[in-house]
Order: structure tokens, then C-alpha cells, then sequence
């Protein structure tokens, strides 16, 4: 009996010590649950920009760096689309156009109401400039020429689209003077390389490599936009600024074309996303640059040196990305 009851103490003791033994092992291995997954949805713009692979590296990154992140670039119709994207809650964070949001941010035609939640998780990714280009055979030298010509501009309501309706403003012109096609810029591109267009005013990334296809048969040329009409978008905005495409950096460029510049592109969420998943969304960003950097020469400019002062930022910092910028001592505390 005795023996009986000592074989059955030695097992409870046994048992006790499994037990232990695979306890410790969860805590010393990191084999406890998984982190919850934390769900977002990432707004860009067409598919065949910047903005898109952009995204797709940025998911990337948190994916790879913060714990439980399932994150996903979808293609969308570009900054205002994003916004929308943002207000009904269909996207979670957004690249988008500064002077963009901060229209929609005072509720300025065309948005007919206050977006004021909105908040930046970046500083700026790089300053954006307008591009107009015309085929030699249209005789175009000037935009205000445009009149009665066939011209591309972006998908109705994206951020290219606008550019081309206050360029034309500028000119003392609306659509109702011109043949408009409403397309993808791509698309705008090949119609002007087939002879299908006159000219566009083009919302894409500057060095972009669709815009080096163009010029590249030398069939095709920038169209500077002048003084008179920068004044008169200055008027409509007064953060449009003088800017010029430097010299060669298409093929058949020889000399640097004035155009318009605009605050620099940034990255938005969500006033009310919460400040510690900013913080962390941030972080990898900033600490992993050469992977956001690597889509495109242009993202060069994304990094320390466009973390605007406070005032200089057209849609304020979110707290949690301001946390991170002041941590890092790129901003004073408040």
C-alpha cells in the first residue's frame, strides 16, 4: 500500500513539473498568444503613380515592424477621394496633397463642410510641382493657347484634376473652352503621344518615369506656366509658390521650365486614431527610410529636413506622430 502511494506522489510531482517546465517555456520562448491584429486600410492614388508603390512599401514596414498590423495600400482616385476615403471611415490613413486637406480642413469649394479632423502622421514626402506638356505637332507654347484644344487632365474630383481646372482659371478659362478628357494620367499620355490630345496638365510625381516615356522622341515638350498666372493662383491660395523643373530632368530638356509649386504631400489619419498606434506608425516610417525612399529619386526629400515647424504645417501634427518628432528633438515640446 505504502509502495502504492509513494508511485502515485512521484507522478502528481512529475506532472507538476511538466507543467512548470512548459510554462517557463512559453514566457522564455515568446510562444504566448499572438498580438491582436490591429486592421488598416491605406489610401493612395492610381496604380500607375508614385503614390501607390508608396503606400505598398509603407504597409510594408508596418507589417513588418509593429506588432499584430495588417496593413494594406488599395489604389484610389487620389487626394480627395482619400479624404472622403477617411470621413466615412473606408480608409484608415491616406497619402494626400497639403493644400488638399487644408482646403477640406477650412471647407473650400469644392467641400461643403469643415473636415477639421483631420491630422498629419508624417512631415511633408516631398514638395509637388504642376506639369503641363503639349505635342510639338499642336503648335502649344503657352497654356493660354489650350482654347478649343483637346486636353487630358485627371479622373474627375483627384488631385491632378484640380490642378487643371485653377491652372485654367488662372488663363481666364474654364472646361466649357476646351475638348476635356477626364482620364487616368497614363492614359492622358499615351492619347498625347498617339495624337489623340493637344496637351494635359498632368498630376503626376516630378522625374516620373511616364513622363520621361513621353519626352523621350522628342515629340512632346513642358509648357511653362507664367508669372501673371502664378499671381492669379496666389490669389485663390496664397500657398502656391514659384517652383521650376530643373534642367534635364527629362530627356530632350535642356533648360529648367518654370511651374507652380504646392506644400509638400503628407501623410494623413484620423484626428481620433489612437496616439500610441500613430506613435509606433511614425517610428517605423522614420526608422526605416531607405525603404520608403527606395520607390522613388523624388521620396529623397522624405526625412528629417520636411518635419515642418508647427506653423508651416498647412494640417496639424496628430499627437501621437508629434510624441515621436519631439522625442527625436525635430520639435520643441509644447
Amino acid at each position: 500500500m505504502k509502495f502504492k502511494t509513494t508511485i502515485v506522489l512521484v507522478l502528481i510531482l512529475a506532472m507538476v513539473s511538466v507543467g512548470t517546465l512548459f510554462a517557463n517555456g512559453q514566457e522564455e520562448t515568446g510562444s504566448s498568444a499572438p498580438a491582436k491584429p490591429i486592421f488598416i486600410t491605406m489610401g493612395t492614388a492610381g496604380v500607375g503613380g508614385m503614390n501607390y508603390p508608396t503606400g505598398i512599401a509603407m504597409s510594408s514596414i508596418w507589417n513588418s515592424e509593429i506588432p499584430g498590423m495588417k496593413a494594406v495600400a488599395i489604389a484610389t482616385g487620389g487626394s480627395p477621394h482619400n479624404i472622403d476615403l477617411l470621413r466615412t471611415k473606408d480608409a484608415d490613413v491616406a497619402v494626400c496633397r497639403s493644400l488638399e486637406a487644408y482646403r477640406a480642413s477650412i471647407g473650400q469649394d469644392p467641400y461643403p463642410e469643415k473636415m477639421d479632423w483631420m491630422r498629419s502622421l508624417t512631415g511633408g514626402l516631398f514638395v509637388d510641382v504642376f506639369q503641363v506638356v503639349a505635342s510639338n505637332e499642336s503648335g502649344i507654347t503657352d497654356v493660354s493657347q489650350f482654347k478649343g484644344k483637346r486636353i487630358v487632365v485627371g479622373p474627375v474630383g483627384s488631385g491632378g484634376e484640380v490642378d487643371a481646372r485653377e491652372t485654367l482659371a488662372a488663363y481666364g478659362m474654364t472646361y466649357d473652352d476646351l475638348k476635356v478628357s477626364f482620364v487616368e494620367f497614363s492614359q492622358g499620355m499615351d492619347m498625347i503621344k498617339d495624337g489623340l490630345a493637344d496637351a494635359g496638365i498632368l498630376g503626376v510625381a516630378l522625374g516620373s518615369s511616364a513622363m520621361q516615356e513621353l519626352l523621350l522622341d522628342n515629340k512632346s515638350h513642358l509648357v511653362p506656366i507664367t508669372d501673371a498666372a502664378l499671381a492669379n493662383l496666389k490669389k485663390s491660395n496664397p500657398y502656391y509658390i514659384r517652383a521650376m523643373i530643373p534642367a534635364n530632368t527629362y530627356p530632350n530638356q535642356p533648360k529648367a521650365v518654370p511651374t507652380v509649386g504646392t506644400p509638400p504631400d503628407i501623410i494623413i489619419v484620423r484626428a481620433d486614431t489612437d496616439a500610441d498606434l500613430v506613435y509606433k506608425m511614425t517610428k517605423a516610417l522614420y526608422e526605416n527610410l531607405p525603404a520608403v525612399q527606395a520607390v522613388s529619386p523624388l521620396l529623397q526629400q522624405f526625412g528629417r529636413n520636411l518635419v515642418l515647424p508647427d506653423d508651416e504645417m498647412l494640417v496639424p501634427y496628430h499627437d501621437g506622430a508629434r510624441r515621436y518628432f519631439v522625442e527625436q528633438g525635430w520639435l520643441p515640446a509644447k
